[in-house]
Order: structure tokens, then C-alpha cells, then sequence
């Protein structure tokens, strides 16, 4: 089996409401491209950080947005599943 050339890591972050963010690092790497990175402390001895090329970063700031706006409207409509199933 070859090796595959990306790295591949799976990850699972849970983030509280108030966790401290630090979006203070950008820096250009050795071809000139940015990148920045965005810290968290959630709080003990959890912390971690999302690096990447600005656009990148976007993508995943939208893709977040996205996450978030279909869980407020889950969790609008759970009342309303919740009555239909028991009655």
C-alpha cells in the first residue's frame, strides 16, 4: 500500500460558550503566502489552534456560520416535532 502524501488526522473540538480567543498570530511562510492562526482556551489545560491561509480560514468561519444557523433552526422546530410525535 503507497503512503498517502496528505496527512490526515480526524479531530473532534468542543468548544464552551465564553472559550477565549486569540486571533492575534499571521505570519508569511518561507514562499511568502500568509497564514493565521486562531487560539482557544477552553478552559484547564484545554487549548488549541486552527491555522491556515486566510482563505481557508474563511471557508471554515462560513461552513461554522452555516453549522450554527441550522442548529438555531433545529432547535426552533424541535418544540413542534416534540408535540407531533406525542399526540
Amino acid at each position: 500500500m503507497q503512503n498517502d502524501p496528505m496527512p490526515s488526522i480526524s479531530l473532534g473540538l468542543i468548544v464552551p460558550v465564553g472559550a477565549a480567543y486569540d486571533h492575534s498570530h499571521h505570519w508569511p511562510n518561507s514562499a511568502g503566502v500568509w497564514h493565521a492562526s486562531v487560539g482557544f482556551d477552553a478552559g484547564g489545560y484545554s487549548s488549541a489552534h486552527i491555522q491556515g491561509e486566510p482563505a481557508a480560514l474563511r471557508e471554515l468561519a462560513a461552513a461554522l456560520v452555516l453549522a450554527a444557523d441550522q442548529a438555531d433552526t433545529a432547535a426552533a422546530a424541535a418544540p413542534a416535532l416534540v408535540e407531533g410525535v406525542a399526540s
